[in-house]
């Protein structure tokens, strides 16, 4: 799908929605708390809040506008106040002007007036920079965390780009890279702008009348006059509105101006709807009730196309594409009026897909020509189930998606299932369990599906990361039980046991189930470092390797169905970020597994009779057969006792009627797996600490490195997370000969543990070492 250019908008509230993810197990916040100490950010909260209605800001009381007290911002959280916007599934974002960090976290020492808000930075959840500091307009401009420019640090630069902020919010990123930006970059930003402000007016007459003085007010309606021929007291915002919609002159900028940014003026598209089209002169791509018109048609299409055979259907789709594919480039795809021209596109490559089923004369070739390109029929239908849309356009999608993915998914699955139950045991041997390695940490990622891995692999590599991928098999039936022992370090510590009805093996040791946290004992038990994914701290014994957990796809494909489609980049944003995060804290590699993959359909899979007589426990795709009983579907051994029977449905099949999201089954998509091995890129920043030496509580350190602005810190602990509140010595940059001086202030601190630690210009550990303070080196 296309991806449009970024402004600076844009990437703030990509930042602040960020702020808003959990990992799993973590409830989500009831706030975004944003300190703003110097109140730089103010100036952008009106172009913010055309985007972002949940913003509300500390001050004086002026419900209106979304400003009041902290006792109000409490009750808007708390939802005992309505507040516009602010829907169930909404995280407020409170902006804090004049308010520091530290400010909520001194406690009884904070302001009065603030003290309502201590407790939302517990409940709630606090953006700022990667180094604890807050975010200043600078900041965010220049970190890779922000938009990543190259600006100058002289104070003339700094006081024009702040001058410049809500005009700087709406250019793209795209003009302000590849150069360093001054002073004079800035101010020309705010110069005046003809078309900007005939937008400006168009959107809102009242209120840019209301800001221009009666200078300004006549040079714009003399502007307009001479380069638009248009008189905006005369003729008004209809007439403006009918030039803007036809294909003349300088009435051409003013669009591809609009175009760009069109959610800037949302009264805009209320205006064009109120032209009536006579003539040709007007661009069909600019009339809301054309793409309206079209749009119409497309359901109706979309909707025939179910009931075609799965061939047609296909064709049908991929050609409706090539007359609707124009239509993602208008305006009105931006502002969300043409979700089924969206759609389209994953629709046509799901359509494309599922005219090749995957080929191979034995499982293992199978499995091979999936990984090898089979798994994009999978990501097709879930980026279509992702796209946004209405309830009456998701189902058009739901159903489309359906018709062409469904056959597509049976057919492959009964062909796997016929390969591999010809030699039950090769197909077995297939399988692979995991072993822990020195300097590895193995992230566990509950669910990530191969088409997944594959998507995985791109976002890492985006990040400068190299990743190797390939395929594993995961072991039969494909859950949990069976297959988390399996790829954890601890699988030669389980075996079968005579039963298996929930198709758990057990701990040999102890002969007691092997549960999660059995496992995770018997992994400890082996020396490896076992971490929680919240609490990322810095490696410190790496010889055993380490174990870490993350996701929560499984989870909610169980609990919301074909929904999971909308929530899958936000659970591999946040698995690149942990393996991102135990890069940084000192893992030479992460190593990515997982234990099985699923099926997703809409509308749930075809229900498969199975009697209750001939199993001991059944579920959507897989059952324990009884004792000898004879059965006409599939059957395999269970993994950890091949005695054991395990019953699968035919194809795409269900055991339980309805069940959208399943696993347990013989498809390639759940039994074929990723593992990904993630270490640095070549080109990253490297430093290395060679020398430390202490003169009573000062330490001298040196450092080599190939990294311009690092410093070097001296912390309390080993923790990456929060580096301010363990700080013991502020962080200094070495001089030219690789030396940073630190001084410690405090006496009691002599004879205590410590960690130096080396930054890069973002914050990020570059490298780290144990150290005692005062000590002799």
């Amino acid at each position: 799908m296309s991806t449009l250019p970024s402004t600076l908008i844009d990437v703030l509230i990509a930042a602040l929605e960020s702020a808003a993810r959990t990992s799993d197990g973590t409830e989500a916040p009831v706030a975004i708390l944003w300190p703003d100490p110097e109140g730089q950010w103010r100036p952008i909260l009106p172009v913010l809040r055309q985007f972002v209605p949940s913003i509300v800001t500390l001050g004086e009381f002026h419900p209106e506008d979304q400003t009041g007290p902290a006792i109000w911002i409490k009750c808007i959280v708390d939802r005992t106040l309505p507040l516009q916007g602010l829907g169930a599934d909404v995280v407020p974002i409170v902006y804090l002007p004049l308010v520091s960090r530290q400010e909520l976290r001194s406690g009884s020492d904070c302001p009065l007036a603030l003290q309502p808000l201590i407790e939302l930075q517990y409940r709630g959840s606090l953006w700022h920079q990667r180094n604890g500091r807050e975010w200043t307009v600078e900041a965010f401009l220049t970190s890779e965390q922000g938009l990543g420019l190259d600006v100058a640090a002289d104070t003339r630069t700094r006081e024009a780009m702040l001058r410049s902020l809500p005009v700087l919010a709406t250019v793209f990123v795209a003009h302000l890279t590849g150069r360093r930006l001054e002073a004079e970059d800035f101010d020309r930003l705010s110069i005046g702008d003809p078309i900007r402000d005939l937008l400006e007016w168009m959107n809102d007459p009242e209120a840019f009348r209301a800001k221009c003085d009666l200078s300004r007010w006549e040079t714009f309606v003399s502007v307009c006059q001479r380069d638009f021929a248009f008189d905006p007291v005369q003729e008004g915002v209809e007439t403006a509105a009918e030039s803007l919609m036809k294909t003349a002159g300088i009435w051409d900028n003013a669009w591809r101006r609009f175009n760009d940014a069109p959610r800037l003026y949302p009264k805009i598209p209320v205006l064009m709807r109120q032209v009536k089209p006579l003539d040709l002169l007007y661009d069909r791509s600019r009339l809301p009730q054309e793409n309206e018109a079209q749009e119409r048609h497309l359901r109706e299409e979309l909707t025939l196309s179910q009931g075609l055979p799965h061939e047609e259907a296909c064709k049908r789709v991929i050609v409706l594409d090539a007359v609707h594919r124009l239509r993602r480039s208008w305006v009105w795809a931006q502002l969300g009026e043409s979700p089924l021209a969206m759609a389209m596109e994953p629709l046509s490559r799901l359509a494309r897909c599922a005219l090749a089923p995957c080929g191979g004369t034995t499982a293992s070739a199978m499995a091979a020509d999936y990984a090898g390109g089979g798994w994009r029929c999978d990501l097709a239908a879930l980026e279509a189930l992702a796209v946004n849309s209405a309830p009456a356009e998701m189902a058009v999608v739901a159903g489309t998606v359906r018709s062409l993915y469904l056959p597509w998914v049976d057919k492959t699955a009964r062909r796997l299932q016929e390969l591999a139950s010809q030699d039950p045991a090769a197909w077995r041997d297939l399988t692979q369990g995991g072993d822990a390695e020195a300097d590895t940490c193995i992230l566990f990622a509950d669910g990530l599906r191969f088409d997944l891995g594959e998507s995985l692999k791109e976002l890492l590599g985006a990040r400068g990361l190299k990743v190797t991928l390939r395929h594993l098999i995961a072991p039969l039936p494909t859950v949990t039980a069976t297959a988390k022992p399996f790829a954890s370090p601890s699988s030669k510590a389980c075996a079968g046991g005579a039963e298996g009805d929930d198709f758990t093996p057990l701990i040999t040791s102890s002969g007691q189930p092997a549960t999660t946290v059995r496992l995770r004992t018997e992994i400890a038990r082996q020396g490896i470092e076992m971490l929680d994914a919240d609490e990322i701290v810095l490696a410190t014994s790496t010889n055993q390797g380490g174990w870490v957990e993350i996701g929560r796809i499984d989870e909610m494909g169980h609990s919301i169905g074909v929904t999971l489609a909308r929530q899958i980049s936000h659970e591999l944003e946040a698995i690149a970020g942990l393996v991102t995060r135990l890069l940084e804290s000192g893992w030479k590699r992460v190593r990515v597994i997982t234990d099985h993959g699923w099926l997703l359909v809409p509308g749930g899979l075809p229900k498969i009779a199975l009697p209750a007589s001939v199993v001991a426990t059944r579920w959507a795709r897989c059952a324990l057969v009884r004792g000898e009983s004879q059965i006409e579907v599939p059957v395999f051994p269970w993994h950890w006792n091949n005695q054991v029977r395990i019953a699968v449905p035919p194809g795409a099949g269900s055991f339980i009627a309805g069940a959208e999201y399943a696993h347990g089954g013989v498809s390639l998509q759940e039994c074929v797996i990723p593992e990904l091995v993630v270490e640095r890129g070549k080109e990253s920043v490297n430093a290395k600490i060679t020398a430390v030496v202490w003169k009573g509580l000062r330490c001298r350190v040196t450092v080599e490195t190939n990294a311009a602005g690092v410093k070097v810190e001296l912390r309390r602990n080993w923790r990456q997370a929060d580096p301010v509140e363990t700080r013991i010595a502020a962080p200094k940059a070495p001089n030219e000969d690789g030396v940073a001086s630190l001084a410690v202030e405090r006496d009691e601190l002599e004879g205590s543990a410590a960690m130096l630690a080396v930054l890069d210009g973002t914050g990020r550990v570059l490298t780290h070492q144990p150290t005692t303070i005062g000590e002799a080196r």
